[in-house]
């Protein structure tokens, strides 16, 4: 397990949607921030997308989520993604029927 840096100010976003959900970081000048935890669910198959870069929307990474594999519930991801400093981060489910909800915990630096 690794430690947060000296004076990094953690934090957590949930955001609920029906047939998509983005839980977004706003960017801080000065600061960058780094997601270490996604997780929370969706009621079919969909991409979870993990956002940041020069604009905040450019995609740092995409991970499939497969309903017959997993089921409702996605898999929890646990990492350690850097956003651009200055710039917002998001985490995105892209796509459901009626039911998601993206849940994200983190750490700023600045």
């Amino acid at each position: 397990m690794w430690n947060m840096p000296l004076g990094a100010k953690p934090w957590s976003m949930t955001q609920a949607g029906t047939t998509t959900a983005t839980a977004t970081k706003d960017a801080v000048t000065g600061d960058t921030h780094f997601i270490t935890h996604i997780s929370g669910h969706g009621d079919k198959d969909t991409t979870v997308q993990i956002l940041g870069g020069s604009a905040g929307t450019t995609v740092l990474a995409e991970i499939a989520h497969d309903t017959t594999l997993s089921g409702y519930q996605l898999k929890p991801l646990n990492g350690l993604w850097i956003g651009t400093t200055g710039v917002a981060v998001a985490v995105k489910i892209t796509t459901a029927t009626a039911d998601c909800q993206i849940n994200v915990c983190g750490f700023t630096v600045g």
